[in-house]
């Protein structure tokens, strides 16, 4: 007989749940691949879901192979480091399960003290602060602001000093049974436990394709999968002991997955803390990024950045890398519309998505999603600053646009323009019937 939690995690509605946050995520992602499947999924998404229900109460659904996509890092100035990050890509059936074994976990009772922490922001929608603080910001701080303005309360409550770090390679070095062993002990469920480690062994199709990198990805005990639903929980878990012993004290350690800040009221305080985080996790098998992780501890006075914030006294404001980012995918944007009007004069082919109208279109939903991120910053000046360097883009892009519109054949301007051309749009036409003459009978009547 089934489990209670079992049944939970099975449930029609639970799934049904479980696939509108996948189906969302999904809307953002960049693959090609990742949008056809959702799509596929959509088509005809009750009767697949009534599908998992059943192989999962049956005990035959299977967590197929994902695939092993190496994201390159980028720098400052946006060109290759060399490194990568190891993102695993399951199909949308084993997200959905991952997301619906989420789900159930989330509720359980002795889980919630690695859910509902006060210093750890990233991943999991925890609820954090007083039921009135919640109902007052309408549960719209959360993630990144919710982690900026914990490092700005510990400021006002009198912190001077800060040292920030990154954990090198967080999710690659999480242990898949010292999880496990704690989750197991929570549910105390023998059969969700079968299914929970399924969930987070890695299984890849193109191990092949991927070579030496295959290394990096997390397909023994140590590591779980970065992009699986149920990663970021595991991170809570297995930091737990690191989070509470880091807010000991007079100081507090403000962590959003894998990157923290130490927050101190002296410098010696905070470079003594970060010493402590560098043996906690040692203990754990992991380590800092030295590139991303500092010497010691700094003034607030001096300005620092964390999670892509700069603050410095009286101003909060995207951080310079943010900031060069998003001029540069701007930039880029306008560049390849460019690129792609210049080849028709060549014979080139060119899409719609290159048009005037449709680039014009991008670049507003990328200005648009990237000011709504950052809506907790309080440096007009700064974002002002951007519209400037924008309006410059815009300019040129409309000037080079002219050009190209009078170097090139009438027929292609309207192309070019983005405004369909009825002579080019799909259609099944109709035939006319051939008039003949009627026979003598159909006359005579």
């Amino acid at each position: 007989m089934s489990s209670n939690l079992i049944k939970s995690v099975r449930s029609i509605r639970n799934l049904e749940s479980a696939w509108s946050v996948i189906q969302r995520n999904g809307r953002n992602s960049k693959s090609q691949d990742v949008k056809l499947e959702l799509e596929s999924f959509a088509e005809d998404a009750p009767t697949n879901l009534r599908s998992i229900k059943g192989r999962l109460a049956w005990g035959s659904f299977e967590f197929a192979p994902a695939k092993g996509v190496p994201i390159s890092k980028l720098d400052e100035k946006g060109k290759k480091t060399g490194k990568f990050r190891p993102i695993v890509l399951a199909p949308v059936e084993s997200r959905i399960v991952q997301r619906a074994i989420l789900n159930v976990l989330l509720k359980v009772e002795p889980l919630k003290p690695f859910i509902q922490t006060p210093y750890s922001f990233g991943g999991i929608q925890g609820k954090r602060g007083s039921q009135k603080e919640r109902a007052a910001r309408a549960d719209s701080v959360s993630a990144v602001p919710a982690a900026i303005q914990a490092v700005l309360k510990e400021i006002g409550a009198g912190a001077r000093f800060v040292a920030s770090a990154d954990i090198r390679s967080f999710f690659t070095r999480i242990s898949k049974d010292a999880v496990t062993e704690i989750v197991g002990a929570a549910v105390n469920d023998a059969e969700l436990m079968v299914l929970f480690r399924h969930a987070i062994n890695v299984e890849l199709s193109n191990m092949a394709q991927l070579r030496d990198k295959a290394r990096d990805f997390p397909i023994e005990d140590i590591g779980v999968a970065q992009g699986n639903s149920l990663s970021p929980l595991l991170g809570n878990i297995i930091l737990a002991d690191f989070d509470r012993l880091m807010n000991e004290g007079d100081c507090r350690c403000i962590r959003y997955i894998d990157d923290f800040i130490i927050l101190a009221p002296t410098k010696k305080a905070a470079t003594a803390r970060l010493r402590k985080a560098t043996s906690l996790l040692a203990a754990l098998g992991m380590e800092l990024s030295p590139e991303k992780s500092s010497k010691g501890g700094i003034s607030i006075d001096e300005g620092f950045d964390f999670l892509g914030i700069n603050l410095c006294p009286g101003a909060v404001r995207p951080s310079s890398k943010a900031r060069e980012k998003l001029l540069r995918t701007v930039q880029s944007a306008f560049d390849e519309s460019l690129k792609a009007m210049r080849g028709i004069e060549h014979g080139q082919p060119f899409g719609r998505e290159s048009s005037l109208s449709s680039t014009l279109k991008r670049v507003d939903g990328i200005i648009d999603g990237w000011g709504k991120h950052y809506w907790f910053c309080n440096d007009h000046q700064t974002l002002k600053n951007l519209d400037h360097r924008i309006e410059g883009f815009i300019r040129r892009y409309l000037g080079e646009y002219a050009a190209i519109r009078r170097g090139i054949a009438a027929s292609s301007h309207q192309r070019i323009l983005g405004v369909s051309e009825l002579q080019f749009i799909p259609g099944e036409p109709f035939d006319y019937p051939k008039i003949g003459q009627r026979s003598t009978e159909n006359s005579a009547i």
